[in-house]
């Protein structure tokens, strides 16, 4: 079964979660492609995140990931993105 999205964001860390919520909340149908492996992985403790300093990137990634899921017009794929390309409709 294919499913079409209106959004495919590259990357499930902060930046492509919180993008991911904002469209979400939009009712528009995104997919988030993520490898597991971010890019602060060696980071021990963020710092300077408004309510989260100190606690560990993974650790907010994982309560962000769970709270974006919640909107049902987004979906997560756990995967490598190797390419991609453009579909234009006319309307």
């Amino acid at each position: 079964m294919e499913t079409e999205y209106e959004v495919i964001i590259i990357g499930g860390s902060y930046a492509g979660l919180s993008a991911a919520m904002a469209l979400g909340r939009s009712l528009r149908k995104t997919l988030i492609i993520d490898s597991g492996k971010p890019c602060n992985s060696p980071t021990p403790q963020s710092h300077n995140f408004i309510t989260h300093d100190g606690k560990a990137p993974a650790e907010i990634a994982n309560i962000a990931q769970e709270q974006v899921l919640k909107y049902p017009t987004v979906a997560f794929y756990n995967g490598l993105a190797t390419h991609a390309s453009s579909i234009t409709k006319r309307l």
